[in-house]
């Protein structure tokens, strides 16, 4: 007996998958990047939301979503691509190190997304969140910049007894006081002798940390 109109499993043409929902946008990061920043350097964490910034990015909410679950994950993310990294430093002797640092957190810190600085140490008192949400980025951030230190040392470039917390507590709260202190009508002179100013920092804290005792 012939069976007709029927087809066995094997013979039966395999259907072609396709994607659900629309493709991933391989420039997300890139548009909500280049807005995001500069919303939270205006904003701090209170104007910091996913509807503000999907409509500058030009992208939907639910991409945002899609991306980063929450807000503090998007922050996290801002700040370990486009903020302080100083796991890349490392030329192979200190005065190079101190002032390849020193020159990061000076073009942040006085640059168009400076108040990203100043809102971040605001907001990390202010909301739990949003210490919970940088905890590991500003963890790594110093981890990476002790190992900077710990090198110099491991050269013989510092005592063994050197502070690495000392070295980076001095070195970071110079720059932060020198771009925060410094007034509107001489800002335009401080970044002009930007240059100087940091030489001049990177060797009064070298040899204050090699100096004997």
């Amino acid at each position: 007996m012939q069976t007709v109109g029927m087809q066995t499993k094997a013979e039966t043409p395999a259907r072609k998958q396709v994607p659900r929902g629309r493709p991933r946008d391989p420039d997300l990061e890139r548009k909500v990047f280049d807005v995001a920043l500069e919303a939270y350097g205006r904003e701090g964490w209170s104007g910091f939301n996913f509807e503000t910034i999907a409509r500058a990015a030009g992208v939907g909410k639910n991409a945002l979503y899609r991306r980063w679950p929450t807000k503090g994950a998007l922050l996290r993310a801002l700040l370990k691509e486009h903020w302080v990294s100083v796991e890349r430093i490392d030329t192979g002797n200190l005065r190079n190190d101190m002032r390849a640092f020193c020159r990061m957190l000076f073009a942040h810190l006085a640059g168009p997304l400076g108040p990203v600085g100043l809102q971040l140490q605001l907001d990390i008192v202010r909301y739990e969140v949003v210490a919970e949400a940088v905890g590991g980025y500003n963890e790594e951030v110093k981890r990476n910049a002790r190992m900077m230190i710990r090198r110099a040392i491991e050269r013989g470039e510092l005592p063994a007894a050197t502070s690495t917390t000392l070295a980076l507590d001095v070195i970071t709260g110079a720059v932060m006081s020198r771009v925060s202190a410094t007034p509107a009508p001489l800002r335009e002179e401080m970044l002009a002798r930007a240059d100087d100013w940091i030489e001049q920092l990177v060797e009064l804290v070298r040899r204050g940390l090699a100096a004997p005792g």
